[in-house]
């Protein structure tokens, strides 16, 4: 056999979260997606990633039902593509969410330090004076902590959708990675400034953290990650009524988001 037959043998052997990941894995040589979105349109002709995933996820699955009834055969094909199309839409969405945070977050954390700032800008015997000062010092402060917990739960969420569907492999770009970590470290020090400032101006020290909370939170962002994901998956592929019936149910669930607490959360269901 040749190098190039053995190299196809491989290839079509592959699963469908092994595409997606030898896809991510070319992405993200790049380092960050806009260079990589130019490189694809550098081609000629381009080719989008998802229709080289789907052929090659229909190749696969055919070649491993070689042999079999055509109604087995189309039933595999099928059911490869709604997991490589489903990893394929986790990824994008992956990307959008944690983008779309880190934007909203550098806005917040601009908003809230410039409050923290005004505060403890004004005279002493000023601020003592303002029946009111304690009481917004503490909110904001809280806050700052707050905006802390959702990051933390926001990144718990990725790590666990990325190990659950993407073998632990990252989704972001290099770069969207530093900027989370720098984001992160960034609200971390204007959260320990406040905390500092208000300890130093006798403000009441915060209530300790609900870890049930946070636990909540957590699940409610990866069904978040996972269900609109599911259901972009299967419009795609022309079942419209199992997509609504996912988008459905996960509307549902935010609209009651403390039932993720108990019982089985949707993102357990199968596609």
């Amino acid at each position: 056999m040749t190098l190039s037959r053995r190299v196809a043998a491989i290839e079509a052997s592959l699963s469908p979260t092994q595409l997606v990941l030898r896809w991510l894995a070319e992405a993200h040589v790049f380092g960050d997606v806009e260079s990589y979105v130019a490189s694809l349109l550098a081609q000629d002709p381009p080719v989008a990633p998802l229709d080289r995933l789907a052929r090659e996820t229909a190749h696969g699955a055919r070649t491993a039902m070689r042999g079999k009834r055509p109604e087995l055969v189309e039933a595999a094909v099928r059911s490869a593509l709604r997991e490589t199309l489903f990893r394929y839409e986790l990824v994008l969405r992956i990307y959008v969410m944690a983008h779309e945070l880190l934007d909203r977050e550098a806005l917040i954390d601009a908003a809230l330090s410039a409050h923290v700032a005004l505060l403890t800008t004004e005279g002493r015997v000023e601020r003592r004076r303002d029946p009111t000062y304690t009481e917004r010092f503490a909110t904001y402060r809280d806050l700052l902590a707050f905006r802390i917990s959702e990051l933390q739960a926001a990144q718990e969420a990725r790590a666990i959708v990325e190990s659950r569907y993407l073998d632990g492999h990252a989704a972001l770009f290099p770069d969207l990675v530093a900027a989370w970590e720098q984001q992160l470290k960034n609200t971390q020090i204007i959260a320990d400034m406040a905390v500092r400032l208000a300890d130093f101006d006798g403000v009441p020290a915060a209530l300790p953290p609900d870890a049930d909370a946070v636990s909540r939170r957590t699940a409610e962002l990866v069904a978040d990650l996972v269900e609109p994901a599911k259901s972009d998956a299967l419009e795609k592929l022309g079942e419209g009524h199992k997509a609504l019936g996912i988008a459905s149910d996960w509307v549902r669930m935010k609209l009651a988001p403390k039932a993720i607490a108990g019982g089985e959360s949707v993102t357990e269901r199968e596609l």
